[in-house]
């Protein structure tokens, strides 16, 4: 199971479960309705039990499988066993001990689902595997049943063309669900590596922090109250032309570390380009200006190991009800470089 186990909630993990699931409410839905119809079907004492045991059964994996969905492959692996072992059982019984049988039996029509119980339980090869195996195995009772000389010859041929055309249909089924899996998996890996480079696309590579345009995918910023504040490092040309660009890059992750350890939960940093940088705040202006000091006072006390201290201007900007965030930014903005007028080092708040 180890080498077989899918992460835990994952898209493919939860396709699985959920296609698990589902099998396992029709078997429960089929096994009550027969077992409710007993009578008028006809169905014998013995297979009344083995009825019910199967209710059980079906009714304790979808208990198991809703209370414990991290245990999809296990509960899939056991149901898969059960059907390879009851298949094979069922028609060896048929074919090759009932040989006054006409048709395969009401079971025949439930042979088919190993193939998609084993897609769901086990990684692709090893699908394929099981599923190639259990069609030889189906193969080999055919053509045992074909040359049992003890076998009626006009209950061989009409119970070897049936069984002839449902092996037919089994490969057919097992080349599409193969194909379905190959698919999906190149889906899969699709949506996964599109996922990749749009995180990718929207974080600064150098700090770590969102860009600029990951403000685009938060949703939650359009419609509240929020406040900015709008930063950015303090001579920081000075610092590239003295220790170097490379120092300089230093500085600015400094600095983004800074900022994560400054903001509280709900608040979030972004590098909006250069030495410039954004605060976006859940609360007022006091709420901003208090985050832009908590942010001062750490550089204070923690300055870089080359470049020495680092300061900050800030501008900070309440959100208006109602007004886009450009405006909201643009009011920051001009709060930021009346704290470099000021003389640095301070933060400005917008009127």
């Amino acid at each position: 199971m180890r080498r077989f186990r899918v992460p835990d909630g994952t898209p493919e993990a939860q396709y699985r479960h959920a296609g698990l699931l589902a099998v396992q409410l029709c078997l429960l839905l089929t096994t009550a309705c027969t077992l409710a119809l007993s009578g008028p079907l006809r169905v014998g004492p013995t297979d009344q039990v083995l009825l019910a045991l199967l209710l059980v059964q079906h009714a304790g994996y979808v208990l198991w499988l809703r209370r414990a969905p991290q245990r999809f492959q296990l509960i899939g692996l056991l149901e898969l066993g059960g059907e390879l072992l009851a298949g094979t059982y069922r028609m060896r019984e048929v074919l090759l001990v009932d040989h006054t049988a006409h048709g395969l039996s009401g079971y025949s029509y439930w042979l088919a689902l190993p193939y998609l119980v084993a897609s769901l339980a086990l990684p692709p090869r090893a699908a394929l595997a099981v599923s190639g195996a259990y069609l030889l195995v189906l193969g080999a009772l055919g053509a045992a049943y074909w040359t049992n000389p003890d076998v009626p010859p006009g209950l061989r041929q009409d119970n070897g063309n049936a069984w002839l055309q449902m092996l037919l249909m089994h490969a057919a089924l097992l080349t599409v669900i193969t194909l379905q899996q190959h698919l999906r998996r190149r889906y899969a890996l699709a949506v996964t590596r599109a996922e990749r480079r749009s995180a990718q696309a929207l974080r600064d590579p150098l700090t770590g922090l969102p860009g600029r345009r990951a403000l685009d995918d938060w949703p939650q910023l359009p419609g509240g109250l929020h406040s900015v504040v709008y930063f950015d490092l303090d001579h920081f040309k000075r610092v590239n032309d003295t220790h170097g660009h490379d120092v300089g890059d230093d500085v600015l992750r400094h600095v983004a570390r800074a900022a994560r350890a400054a903001l509280r939960a709900g608040d979030r940093v972004v590098r909006w380009g250069g030495e410039e940088f954004l605060l976006l705040i859940d609360g007022d202006a006091a709420a901003a200006r208090a985050a832009a000091e908590r942010l001062q006072d750490r550089l204070r006390r923690d300055p870089h190991p080359v470049a020495g201290p680092v300061t900050l201007s800030c501008g900070v900007a309440h959100r208006r009800p109602g007004e886009p965030l450009d405006s909201t930014l643009g009011r920051a903005d001009r709060a930021l470089y009346a704290a470099k007028r000021a003389g640095r080092d301070a933060v400005e708040v917008a009127g």
